[in-house]
Order: structure tokens, then sequence, then C-alpha cells
């Protein structure tokens, strides 16, 4: 018996319905995060399938009112599906329905619309907050998006896009389902600029220059309490040092000021003028509770209760950096939190203020050390940065353009913005987002072979500190080399093996806001000993690029950077297709868009790179053109239409479009929606009156439209019901004449129009 023969119910279907009848919702302890995902897309796929089947059973019972199933069927779904998007965003984003879809669900269930999703656009200021687990090893980057009346929780389907901070204004394009949105699209809608609050003695940015002003709210909750230690002493000690500590006296005397005065060459620092420290605040709330009594770390929250506390101490204007040190409340079980950049914060008493905020927990900031290495690490997340990260290439230090290596988020001993260490804020970092290397006088951008020396990182007055050397002819990946030596209270603190060579990160289209490490001793495990040592050279297989560290001295690195011919290095194809998800009734096609482009290095010949579909078995599968001969870097794209044949079950397939070179294949998966094929009735009222429906029972005032399925071909009795001071004039389209009523059989899409006029003597021809 062929599957199939119904509109609906599937053998994939009716198994995925089964894991849901079964408790699928619930994964085990063992169960991977992967498998987890998987398993929510299996769930949504049938939770498709069933609404779908839903809406086919309404229509043929031509009932004006959806059954109770159909509610609780759409209330699960949602609640799964906003599950996935916070967990896989883009197989979220791809199992949602259709817009068109989505319109049809809305007419067939208008009282449960509310548990449909949304596709379209939103604007709004950005939060973007980091979470930074204990051992600061893993973290969660927390997007949330401020529009008038309502606050939305974002994840992005793909990558993070370069360039967010807080405080920007965004245009996101997606999906949403209540508060919870997928992104597809971005659009950055104002310029990356500095806020600025202003102060009777001076004026204070919320960017990464200048004199930096920092309140610290101390937070005593009901039940937890920060230690005896943590008092307003020890605080200024670990912000501005010694001088400003009290008996909270620490050796060495480290500092987030001097850090940053360090790093920056002077260009930012904490204004000791402007730095206060209060409380403890008592609050009373221990804000580890959501409304249904389940644990949750509320820190906004917290934030905000801690502000109101502190208001009547705090002249909040005068600040651009608010830091609260909270105790261990059984939920949060971060070491740090912090908005990367600055928003709108409101106090009570002083108003909206643009300033950053973050939450350092007590017991992660115990000694004057890991206070600074903590605090270093949340500001710079305030400053602007994301995580320093290493990059790994397994028996290499780095791999073919384009290929992503092993990203630790946390792995750069070299830099505060890794896991626990003292290392400045890399070169890049310090060029591309905090603005303390120029080009020109603190960096080079280097195209083309020379030797070049470098003052080492920590060395004053500020001269040339970093090389942005281009990794080969014709691409956007870049080599960032520096120097660091055994000077001071933070760079002394790392590994030997970096004064003895060039420290390299590496910068393409997918670093973002991080840095990237690269180890230029893979044999070791370690990224401590990364640095390429004096005397050697590293020639890069994959482009024309070499570099060789010919000299290092205390005070300068000296390496010598050199093109040659471009090597042919094969790399497999790229193959896209859009759009993500599309709809289709059975007995119809669906297609995509479908690009393709070779990413052979310039010097390699052409290929052909050949184009393949995987679907549903009964379905077809037909190219535009099935292949392309492409050079390097050449894009090509063509069509792929995908026949659903009649009838068939209704639901979300997954679809993909494969492309294969010699170099190697790539894929692209998509989602195709079947639904049943529907007859249309638009029916425009014309003047003040309404038209009812004999099926399903309903009454139209203006526009409206109704589906009915194709294979009932239903007869449909319109009538018409002029209203107070108005009579009926006639019908057009698929109905004539002045009779009130008139039946349309729906062998196809019809239309028509009721048209009402002003009665001449205050009556009008009416039903009885």
């Amino acid at each position: 018996m062929n599957p199939h023969a119904v509109a609906y119910g599937p053998s994939p279907i009716r198994r995925a319905l089964a894991l849901i009848a079964l408790g699928a919702l619930a994964c085990t302890a063992s169960a991977t995060a992967f498998g987890q995902d998987a398993r929510r897309a299996d769930q949504v796929r049938a939770y498709n399938a069933q609404v779908l089947k839903l809406q086919a059973e309404l229509r043929r019972a031509n009932a004006g009112a959806p059954s109770t199933r159909a509610a609780e069927v759409l209330a699960a779904r949602a609640a799964t599906l906003r599950t996935l998007m916070a967990t896989d965003p883009t197989a979220a984003e791809k199992l949602a329905f259709p817009a068109t879809v989505l319109e049809q669900l809305a007419a067939s269930f208008p009282e449960q619309a509310v548990s449909l999703e949304k596709r379209g656009r939103w604007e709004g200021e950005l939060e973007y907050t980091i979470e930074d687990s204990a051992d600061l090893k893993s973290h969660r980057s927390v997007y949330r998006l401020h529009r008038a009346g309502e606050v939305l929780d974002v994840e992005f389907a793909g990558a993070e896009p370069p360039g967010l901070t807080s405080g920007r204004k965004l245009g996101l394009s997606g999906v949403r389902s209540d508060r919870k949105m997928v992104a597809t699209e971005v659009e950055l809608m104002d310029a990356a600029q500095d806020g600025v609050a202003t102060t009777s003695s001076t004026t204070a940015t919320c960017g990464s220059t200048g004199p930096q002003n920092v309140v610290t709210v101390l937070v005593n909750l009901p039940s937890y309490k920060l230690a005896s230690g943590m008092t307003q002493d020890f605080v200024r000690g670990v912000l501005l040092g010694n001088a400003y500590a009290g008996t909270a006296q620490a050796t060495p005397d480290r500092s987030v000021t001097d850090f940053w005065q360090q790093n920056s060459d002077g260009q930012t620092w904490i204004d000791p003028a402007y730095t206060q420290v209060v409380g403890p605040v008592e609050l009373n709330s221990d804000f580890n509770k959501d409304s249904t009594g389940a644990s949750f770390c509320d820190y906004y929250g917290l934030g905000d209760a801690a502000i109101r506390a502190a208001d009547g101490q705090v002249n909040f204007r005068n600040f651009t950096r608010v830091l609260f040190v909270v105790p261990n409340n059984g939920a949060c079980s971060w070491a740090g939190v912090a908005n990367v950049g600055c928003r709108t914060v409101t106090s009570p008493g002083d108003g909206s203020v643009t300033a950053s905020m973050a939450w350092n927990k007590g017991s992660s900031m115990s000694t004057r050390a890991s206070g600074v290495q903590l605090t270093t690490h949340e500001m710079g997340h305030n400053l602007g940065l994301s995580h320093a990260s290493s990059r790994d290439f397994g028996a290499e230090p780095l791999g073919a353009v384009g290929a992503a290596g092993t990203l630790s988020e946390y792995g750069d001993p070299t830099s505060t913005m890794g896991s626990w260490n003292f290392g400045f804020y890399a070169s890049s970092h310090a060029a591309n987002q905090l603005r303390w290397l120029g080009l020109g006088s603190n960096y080079q951008t280097v195209e083309s072979g020379g030797t070049y020396t470098l003052q080492n990182y920590e060395g004053r007055p500020a001269g040339l500190k970093a090389l942005k050397v281009r990794r080969g002819t014709g691409n956007d990946a870049w080599l960032w080399i520096e120097s660091r030596q055994n000077t001071g209270l933070y760079s002394s603190a790392l590994n030997s093996s970096l004064f003895t060579g060039a420290l390299i990160h590496y910068q393409d289209s997918t670093t973002g806001g991080k840095s990237h490490v690269l180890d230029f001793t893979p044999a070791t495990t370690s990224f401590g000993d990364a640095a390429l040592q004096l005397g050697q050279t590293w020639t890069d297989p994959y482009s024309n690029v070499s570099v060789t560290v010919t000299g290092v001295t205390p005070s300068a690195l000296t390496v010598a950077v050199n093109y040659g011919a471009v090597p042919c290095v094969a790399a497999a194809p790229t193959v896209t297709a859009s759009p993500t998800g599309t709809a289709t009734e059975y007995g119809s096609s669906a297609q995509f868009n479908v690009s393709v482009k070779n990413n052979d290095s310039g010097s390699c010949a052409s290929q052909t790179v050949s184009l393949g579909a995987t679907a549903p078995a009964e379905w077809s599968k037909a190219f535009g053109s099935s292949s392309f001969n492409l050079a390097p870097g050449q894009s090509a794209s063509t069509t792929l239409t995908l026949g659903v044949p009649a009838p068939y079950g209704l639901g979300t397939y997954e679809v993909a479009a494969s492309a294969t070179a010699r170099s190697g294949s790539a894929t692209a998966n998509q989602n195709v929606t079947v639904i049943e094929p529907v007859n249309r009735l638009s029916l425009v009222v014309s003047g003040s009156g309404s038209v009812s429906f004999s099926a399903p029972t309903k009454s139209c005032t203006t526009s409206c439209t109704t589906d009915y399925a194709a294979s009932s071909m239903p007869t449909v009795t319109l009538t018409a019901r002029p209203g107070n001071r108005t009579t009926f004039t006639g019908w057009s389209g698929a109905c004539s004449g002045t009779s009130l009523t008139c039946s349309v059989t729906m062998n196809g899409d019809k239309s028509a129009t009721a048209t009402f006029g002003k009665s001449a003597g205050g009556g009008g021809k009416r039903t009885k």
C-alpha cells in the first residue's frame, strides 16, 4: 500500500508522533545536546504535520470553530519551537511555517493565532550580555531587543553578526514566537558611537577611551551574604590600587586602572574622582526563582533592585560603568556577567543614563589578583570586547583560508579576555574594538614583503606595536603580529616563551568581536608557548606569505615578511539555497535558488562543480543547470525544482542541495512544507453591510478570504445583510444579480463582491 495514499500521516510522521506520545520531550541525562536538539526538531516536524492534518479536517467538516485538540497541539508546538529556538536557532527557523502557511492557519484557527509564530521585521535597541562560567571556560551570550512595551529574547541563525554592542539600534528580520525570536537578517541602523554623560566637572564617555567613571554597589540578599572581606576598601583596591584601598593593601599592587593605563598607553583609565563604592545594600529577594518557583538566575532583576536601593547614595548621572558585587544565590552559576558596550540604564531618582553594567560574584574575586583578573575581563566586555579564543589546526599552526579550525572560547592565555590571566588585550582587540592602536602610528598594514621592527607591547611611549599582515594575495584574512616582554606587573606573569618570539593572532570573516591566537609550536598541547620563536620561519602552505622572526630584544621584535608565488590550494565548494523554507501544495512543486562557489585558490585551474539534490524518494528533482565550470573564486546560480506527487502526506520535509567538485563537496539543507490544495473564495464587501457564509459559519463586514479543500469542492451559500440605512444593490464576480443569496461551487479559486448603497427612504432590502 502506498503510504502517501491519504493527504496526511506518512510513516515518518507517524513515527515522530509516536515519539511525542511516548514522552520524547523528556531528554535523558546521558543524551548529548546535539541529540536533544535533533529530537526537538523531530518533535516540531511532527507537530507541523499534526497541525496541518487538523486544518484539513476542519475544512472538510465545514465547522466554524476549531476543536479543543487544535488548541492543545498548537500550544504544545509553540512551546517546543521556542525551546528549539534557544538551543538550535537555525533548525528552528527552518522548521517554522512559511508566511503563506501561517496566514492560512491564522484564518483556520483565529482563536489560537496567538500560538502561531510570526515572520517579519522588528526594530529596537540591543542589549548584549555575556555570562562567564565560574571557571571562565564556558559562556552564554544573551541578546535582548528592547522595543516599545516589550523585550524580545533574540537568537541568530548562523554566526553572531559582527559589530554588535549594547545600545545599537537594530532591524531584525526573522521569526518570533511570543517573546523569543530567531533573526536571519540584521540591519545595523545607527553608526557605532559612544554614549556621553556629562557631570559638573568632567565629561565621561561610555566608550573605550578617556576616563571611566565607575560606581560599585555591594549587594546582600536575604539568604545570601557577601564574605566579610568583601569591603568597600577591597573593591577600591581592585579598581584603583593601594593608594585608594585603605587597609586592603596587596602586593604586587595590581589594579584595573593600572592595567588599562598600561595596555592603552594612557588612553583609558578609571577616574578616582568619579569612583564610588557603596553598600552592601540589603535587598528583599534572593533573585533565584522564576514566577513558577523554579530555580532561575534573575540578575537583571537584582541589578534593577540594587540601583533602586543605592539611589539615595549615588548620583548615577556621574557614572558610565555600574558594577554589582553579589553573593552566590544558589541559582547563578557564573563568575561574572557583563554588557558588551553600553545602553540605557534607569535610576528612579536620576532618570536615564547611558552606561554599562557588570555583575561580579564576590566569591570569584576573593583576592586582589582574582579581582583584577575578573574585573578586567568583565569590564573588557563593557568596553566592547568579546573573548580571547585559541584557534587550533592540529599539527599545523594555520589551516587553509576559510578553514574554521577548532575554537576554544577562552583559550588565549595571553589575554585577560581568555581564562584567568593577566595578559593585555590582544593587538587585534586593541585596534579593532578599543581604538587603542592607531593605523600608521601604532600598527601597520602589510601587503608586500619587507623587514619590520616592532616595539614591545609594554613599551612607552607608544610606537609601532603591531603588524596586520594580509595572509597572501587576494583574500580577507590577516595575521596580527606583536611582541610581549617580561616587563611590569602583568606581562611578567605570562609564559616566558612568549618573550623570545612573535605572538600571532588571526582575523578572518569568522572572528567577529573575538581575538584568535594561533599556536606556532603545535607539537605541544598548550597555547602558553604559542609564539613563533627567534630564528624560525613559518611558510604558509595555503597562500604565498611567509614570516621569519629575525630579532628579539627587551625593547623590540624584528620580523621579515615575504610574498612568493601563489600555490594552488584546492578547497571544497560552498553551496547555498534560498529561501530556507517554502511551502507547496501536493501535486505542485517547490523551487529554490541554488548558488555555488569555487573556493580553490587563484592559481588553480577551473573545475567542474556538479549539483545534486536530496528529497523524499517519490519527489521529482530538477536543476536548471546540473553543473558549472568555475574558475577559482567564481560563483554561479541556478534553480532547483522539487515536484511533490498527489496525494502526499502533509508536513514539513527536509531537502538538500549539494555541490561536488574534485576538491570536495558541500550541502545546504532546507525545508519544504507540503500543504493540501485549496480553492480560495475571495469576498469584497463594498459599503455598509455584511455577508454570512453557510460553511464555515461566519460573517464578513470587509474583505475576507476562505480556503476550501480542492478535493471536496463544496457549494457555499453567501447571504447579503444590509446595515442600518443601507440597501443591498447587487453582486459581481462569481455571483450576479440582486438576490440577497448566492451559491458558489468551489471547484476553483473564486472571487465575489457584495455592494451596499444608501437607502433612499431610510430602509433597505433586508433579510428577516
